[in-house]
């Protein structure tokens, strides 16, 4: 790496900040100058001018953001891939439509990615989850991947989808994300990603990923194992700019503009009506309605 070069952050532990050139590819290891300490709080994803100074390089300042996300704390996403399990866990709709939300917001796309779709072969009644979620989402525009971690099927297809990018994997534990990111990674070793089967007695997942890192995969795909996705809130939107992000929404018109599609009633709410005649999913249209009340309470909170 030359004396003056950029260069993204691929894994902070502690004050060691590990970067990687976007021009020679190198890995080095950096510190902060005193001036990006003072005023701002560096994350993995950053892009990065870098300064090499006798034998020691020296990151001098950070690059504009394309996007950020606070918790986990990332930058310069391009991919949010949700994971789902196909059974043990139940794919979690709420926290789905939540992550979608997200990646509306911060401009980041999102792919689904249905795991252990080898338990078909044991339960063929599953498929009738896979036929949910591709009629609801692929409708909105939404890729849907089936994969199992566990045979190695279908993760060349979704790698596929993210070559050149950046992507971070989300989802409950338990989901398989570690596997899939394993299955796909050049190198691993088991100090920075464990595989831990379900808990038998509880069937939850335990929490596998100790820090975020990016990874490069065989066909250049970069990839973040980030834990912290699951239990993250909204911020900075309302209850009455939710309806915004809701794609399917946007097809249809209502009698009122600022109509929340929430208290009104059908004859002049476009959306009821659409919900009614099946045009709209009813299920993600009633977890809007729960996270609309769900902002409307935190911010009345807020400003009492």
């Amino acid at each position: 790496m030359s004396n003056k070069s950029t260069a993204r952050v691929i894994q902070i532990q502690g004050n060691k900040y590990i970067l990687k050139g976007l021009e020679n590819k190198n890995t080095i290891n950096a510190s902060l100058s005193g001036k990006v300490k003072r005023n701002n709080s560096i994350v993995v994803g950053d892009i990065v001018k870098v300064e090499k100074n006798y034998d020691r390089y020296i990151i001098q300042n950070i690059l504009e953001r394309k996007n950020y996300i606070i918790r986990p704390p990332v930058a310069n996403i391009d991919n949010l891939v949700i994971v789902l399990a196909l059974a043990t866990p139940q794919p979690d709709y709420y926290l789905l439509d939540k992550q979608i939300i997200l990646c509306r917001q911060k401009e980041i796309k999102p792919i689904i990615c249905i795991n252990k779709v080898d338990l078909l072969e044991e339960n063929k009644k599953l498929q009738s989850t896979i036929d949910y979620i591709k009629s609801v989402y692929e409708n909105i525009g939404i890729d849907v991947i089936l994969v199992s971690a566990k045979n190695n099927n279908g993760i060349e297809i979704l790698e596929t989808k993210l070559i050149g990018e950046i992507s971070a994997f989300s989802g409950n534990s338990g989901v398989g994300k570690s596997s899939i990111i394993k299955n796909m990674a050049l190198s691993f070793s088991n100090e920075e990603i464990e595989i831990n089967d379900i808990g038998r007695k509880t069937q939850k997942g335990r929490h596998t990923t100790k820090y975020v890192k990016l990874y490069e995969t065989n066909k250049r795909a970069y990839i973040l194992d980030t834990p912290g996705f699951s239990s993250y809130e909204l911020f900075n939107i309302s209850h009455k700019s939710l309806r915004n992000y809701y794609d399917e929404f946007s097809s249809y018109r209502c009698k009122y503009e600022d109509c929340t599609h929430v208290n009104e009633d059908s004859s002049v709410c476009a959306i009821k009506y659409n919900v009614e005649k099946c045009n709209i999913d009813k299920g993600r249209y009633e977890r809007y309605v729960y996270l609309y009340n769900v902002l409307k309470e935190q911010e009345s909170r807020k400003y009492k």
